[in-house]
Formats: structure tokens, C-alpha cells, sequence
């Protein structure tokens, strides 16, 4: 995976990078101009060594060499110094500019340095050579030249120094703010949400910090709102589902007493209403669970896995009655210390979901110590013409967010013929 850099880095590493190329840039640009002033100075001073010696009335032969004034002069460039010659392997092209050679290498300073000038004097060519050494520099112009040097580097390395404290200020002045905003947003929980926002020194970050809270404080009372409507309707609904269960039990128990009997289609009338009822109270069971407050771990006890499988599907057996569906359950002996209403709501829920949803094909069901398997599929089953009932697909998503809020492992793999869902009812995390 590709490593990302972080803004910080790149915004300093960004400005260093600009700032470092102005530095050495105009760092090198004062290096030339000194060096061309240098130039400049040596040119006019043999210029001026050519238009002396020639003001002096002194004559100067076509072969004639001569030494003035540290400068060597001559109608023609081959009679030059063969040293300067050498270096050079062209006289100079134009009148008044100034050629020059040294010989330094790689990380070495000069030993000499050679000079070159051609001066048109009443339409006559003069070659002026000249060869700086250590030794012909005078003192003056060499502590002149290191001290400008001195200088120049100073204010470079001064320059550079500036700009890395500046823009170490400024991240610093940024990043405090940024990770503060950073740092206040993590910690923002539900009871906090309501204070009021610290002072980040930047508008734009006390703005973007207004901006987060409100939007947290919205989705806050958005799920407020969701976790009051369940808690209130589920409540409301027990009420009605006891009278519709109580009724039903009573309406049997009535038809026993009198030795009667409901025709055909009363029956599976009552039927539905019984089967509907109790989807109904055991939906809201668990939405009552899942919208309790507290994070307190429920009270456990040792439960028969087995056995308590064995009772569900019994209990749930009636959703496959007028259904052609094999069911096979394999169980073996395990106890465990958890919570018996959390195991009932979410086993009872993926049993439930399994013989609902299965008209004509298997249900397996196999527990193997924690662990529970559940397979349904349809042979040959129009989708579009089963019906559905109260609850379809809402209690794999309750199951889903209960075996989250447990610390369960659940899966749920589906199929193009239905579902194979595995539970292990192992904690897997701590209270």
C-alpha cells in the first residue's frame, strides 16, 4: 500500500523546498555578479594599461611583447605568452570583451587565473593578457574578495536559517490548533456534545469546530428520537400483543370446555392470528433489548445449548406446518455461563427466520458445543408466490445488531436456494 504523507509534511517540506531554491538561486546570482564585477574591474585596468602606455607616445612593433603594468601587450596574438596561448585556443573574437580561463579542477580552488582582452585603438588591434596568481594578488583585493565571500555566504546560510525558523513558527502555530480541533473532535461522546466548543485561535477552525459539533448534535438527536420511538413503541405494543395472545389462549381453552370445535378455515384464521402474535412479541422483545441505555452486562446463567435448541424448534415448529420441509436437527450435550434471554432472542430469531422462509426444501440444524449451524434451501419454489409474513427480513438484521452488541460471531452466507448461518455464542468481548 502506498504510504501517504501527511499534510503538515507536505506543506512544510513545500515551502522549505520553494524557499531553499530562492535562497540558492539568488545566492548564486550575487556569486556571479561578483565575479563579473571582479571581471569588470580586471578589464578596465588592462584596458587602461593598453591606452596609457600608447598615450605616452611609445611606440609598439608588429612583433613587439611588452610588460606594463602587470599586463602583457602586442600587435598580434601569436606573440602572446606561449602560457596563454595555451589556454586560450582562439584569440579573443571581439574588441572589448574579456575572456578568461583558470586552472582549477573538481572541489580545488584556482592556482592562476588568465585574462584576455582585444582593445581597437585607432582602428588597430591590441591583445592585452593578464595571469593572476597568490602570489601577483595584491593583499588588499584578496581579503576584499574573501570578505565578500564571508558575506555573501553569511546572508545565504542567515537567509536559510530565517526561513527554516519561520516556517517551523508557522507549522507550529497550525499544527497546535489543528491537532487540538483534532484531539476535541475524538473526545466529543454523547454527554459532552451539548458544551460549548474551545477556542482554536483560527476563525476557519472554530467555524469548521461549530460545524462538526452541530452536525454530531443533529445526528445525536436524530438517534434520540429513533431510540425513544422504539423504546416507546415497544412498550405500547406489548400491551396489545398480550391481549391478542391472551385471547387466542382463552378462545381454545373456551372451545375445549364446550367440546366444540372451529370449521377449517376458523382455524387457520386463529392460526395466523396465533402465529402472527407471536412474531410480534418476540420482535418486540428484542427491540426492547437493543434499546436499553445501559452498557451493563446481562445477567448470565448456565444454560443447555442443546436442549435450549431443542425447545425452540419445537416452540417454532408450527411455522412449517402445510409445508413440505425436512427438518434435521443434530445436537449434542454443552453448558455455558450466558445469558439465557440474549441466547433465546437471537437462536429463536434465526430459527424462526429459517422455517419461514423455507416452503418446500430442508432446514439443518447442527450445534457442535458453541457453535451453531443453520441451513435452509427451497427446491423448486416460486419466490413470487410465497407469501410473506410479519418480520421478513427484520429479524436477521436485528440478529445482525444483537450478536454485535453480545460480542457474538455470526455470519450469515446466502445463496441463490437460501441461507447457511453460523453462530458461536463465544464472548469476544469484554464487558
Amino acid at each position: 500500500m502506498k504510504r501517504k504523507i501527511s499534510l503538515k509534511r507536505l506543506v512544510t517540506l513545500s515551502i522549505l523546498l520553494f524557499g531553499g531554491t530562492i535562497v540558492l538561486g539568488y545566492s548564486m546570482l550575487s556569486a556571479h555578479f561578483f565575479f563579473r564585477g571582479m571581471d569588470n574591474i580586471v578589464a578596465g585596468g588592462m584596458e587602461n594599461a593598453v591606452l596609457t602606455y600608447l598615450a605616452s607616445n611609445q611606440p609598439l612593433a608588429e612583433d613587439e611583447l611588452v610588460d606594463f603594468r602587470g599586463a602583457q601587450l602586442s600587435r598580434k596574438w601569436e606573440v602572446q605568452p606561449e602560457e596563454i596561448r595555451r589556454f586560450f585556443a582562439t584569440s579573443p573574437p571581439r574588441s572589448g570583451e574579456l575572456v578568461k580561463r583558470d586552472d582549477s579542477r573538481w572541489f580545488t580552488r584556482p592556482d592562476n587565473v588568465y585574462f584576455a582582452l582585444k582593445v581597437d585603438v585607432e582602428n588597430e588591434a591590441v591583445y592585452i593578457s593578464r595571469t593572476l596568481s597568490r602570489e601577483n594578488v595584491s593583499s588588499l583585493m584578496g581579503r576584499n574578495m574573501a570578505d565578500s565571500m564571508r558575506i555573501l555566504l553569511g546572508v545565504s546560510a542567515l537567509i536559510a536559517v530565517t526561513l527554516i525558523l519561520i516556517t517551523w513558527l508557522l507549522m507550529r502555530s497550525i499544527s497546535a490548533p489543528v491537532a487540538r480541533l483534532n484531539n476535541w473532535t475524538q473526545s466529543l461522546t454523547p454527554e459532552n456534545l451539548s458544551q460549548p466548543a474551545p477556542d482554536f485561535l483560527y476563525p476557519e477552525l472554530n467555524q469548521m469546530a461549530k460545524l462538526i459539533q452541530n452536525s454530531l448534535s443533529s445526528v445525536q438527536r436524530s438517534l434520540d428520537r429513533e431510540h425513544r420511538f422504539l423504546r416507546y413503541t415497544s412498550h405500547e405494543l406489548r400491551t396489545p400483543i398480550s391481549v391478542i395472545r391472551n385471547n387466542i389462549e382463552l378462545q381454545y381453552k373456551v372451545l375445549q370446555q364446550t367440546s366444540s370445535s372451529l370449521n377449517p378455515m376458523q382455524r387457520d384464521i386463529a392460526d395466523r392470528i396465533d402465529r402472527a402474535s407471536i412474531t410480534m412479541q418476540h420482535l418486540t422483545e428484542t427491540l426492547l433489548w437493543l434499546s436499553r441505555e445501559d452498557n451493563e452486562k446481562l445477567p448470565e446463567s448456565i444454560v443447555d445449548i442443546d436442549t435450549l435448541l431443542l425447545e425452540i424448534t419445537e416452540e417454532m415448529r408450527y411455522l412449517l406446518r402445510d409445508k413440505t420441509v425436512d427438518l434435521s436437527i443434530n445436537t449434542q450435550p454443552y453448558q455455558i455461563s450466558i445469558s439465557a434471554v440474549a441466547a433465546r432472542i437471537v437462536i429463536g430469531n434465526l430459527i424462526r427466520n429459517a422455517f419461514q422462509h423455507t416452503w418446500e426444501g430442508e432446514v439443518i440444524i447442527n450445534q457442535q458445543g458453541p457453535q451453531i449451524s443453520i441451513i435452509n434451501r427451497q427446491f423448486n419454489v416460486d419466490i413470487d408466490a410465497i407469501p410473506t409474513e410479519l418480520g421478513f427480513g427484520l429479524g436477521l438484521q436485528l440478529t445482525a445488531q444483537l450478536t454485535e452488541k453480545l460480542g457474538w460471531f455470526y455470519q450469515n452466507l446466502a445463496d441463490e436456494n437460501g441461507h447457511n448461518v453460523i453462530l458461536d455464542i463465544t464472548s469476544r468481548q469484554t464487558s
